[in-house]
């Protein structure tokens, strides 16, 4: 790789504070990556490489690349992705692990790399940075990279979830990925859904049913479908779901629906939660879609 065009690009195109924050990381990275036996050139490279784009507005290059619009406006996230895309099309780089780092330093993912968990915690803990949290997680990169990788990406759940901001699929598997690695357990599918039921029956949910898809869907395992009295009370037993099942370690995948629709999804990867208003059970007879599916034996509270 041609560092000295990068390091050109950065001076011409960054701000002082962004080129100090680079070079914490690259350091950082270095590090790590002679403490944990990867390759401390590629880490130093993946490091410069990975704020690239951080201050270039990249609607345009997103586009041009051909990445999922769902990065336009928000270059928090495009910036990684826009930076890996260019280090292959315009830099020639063909190592994988490489691209990879750049691509995942924001968000983590499931099953990262020795040198990817490097450059992502090193992004999160280099010297400038300063919040709550970042003394323990540098305590915890000395120790053990999963560990650390566990705690970084925990936090960050909490923390855009906590703001309501979107929050992204890779960063929230990431963070279920070194769960179990750890030892955290999930429940399986059917305690999951039992779950959700018995929440929304608490909560006084009506005509409350839980369907066995797996042998008829490929995006889950059991559908929870159950009836609010008012758009307020969808929304009312939604959250109460969502907080029960995210203090047992079980975060949604996704949560749709809320604002006057009438119906509310919540996504928990096996297990799918639908809560409607009735005139919204009624149009859309979810249970009559899966008449051929057995149902699961709920207890009322």
């Amino acid at each position: 790789m041609n560092t000295d065009y990068i390091e050109h690009y950065l001076k011409s195109h960054l701000s002082e504070k962004r080129r100090k924050h680079i070079q914490g990381v690259r350091e950082t990275a270095v590090r790590l990556a002679e403490k944990y036996g990867a390759d401390p050139v590629k880490a130093d490279e993946a490091a410069l490489c990975h704020d690239m784009y951080k201050e270039r507005d990249l609607d345009d290059l997103i586009e041009e690349l051909g990445l999922p619009s769902r990065y336009k406006g928000n270059r928090n996230l495009a910036h990684s992705k826009v930076a890996a895309a260019i280090m292959r099309r315009d830099l020639g780089v063909t190592d994988q692990d490489l691209i990879n780092a750049v691509s995942y330093h924001t968000t983590g993912r499931p099953a990262m790399s020795k040198l990817e968990q490097i450059i992502y915690l090193a992004d999160a803990a280099e010297p400038g940075r300063n919040y709550p949290g970042v003394d323990e997680l540098r305590r915890l990169m000395d120790i053990d990279l999963d560990q650390a990788c566990l705690f970084s990406l925990k936090r960050s759940v909490d923390y855009i979830r906590g703001q309501g901001k979107y929050l992204d699929p890779d960063t929230l598997r990431a963070a279920q990925y070194y769960e179990k690695k750890a030892g955290e357990k999930h429940m399986e599918s059917k305690e999951l859904a039992l779950e959700a039921a018995r929440v929304l029956d608490q909560k006084l949910a009506a005509d409350i049913v839980a369907i066995d898809v797996s042998q008829a869907s490929s995006f889950a395992d059991y559908l929870v479908i159950a009836t609010g009295s008012s758009q307020r009370q969808t929304e009312s037993l939604a959250d109460d779901v969502e907080e029960r099942l995210t203090a047992a370690g079980e975060i949604p995948i996704g949560v749709e629906g809320k604002g006057q629709t009438g119906w509310i999804l919540l996504d928990f990867g096996s297990v799918v939660v639908n809560i409607l208003t009735e005139e919204m059970r009624n149009r859309y007879k979810l249970e009559n879609i899966w008449g051929d599916c057995d149902r699961l034996e709920l207890e009322a509270e």
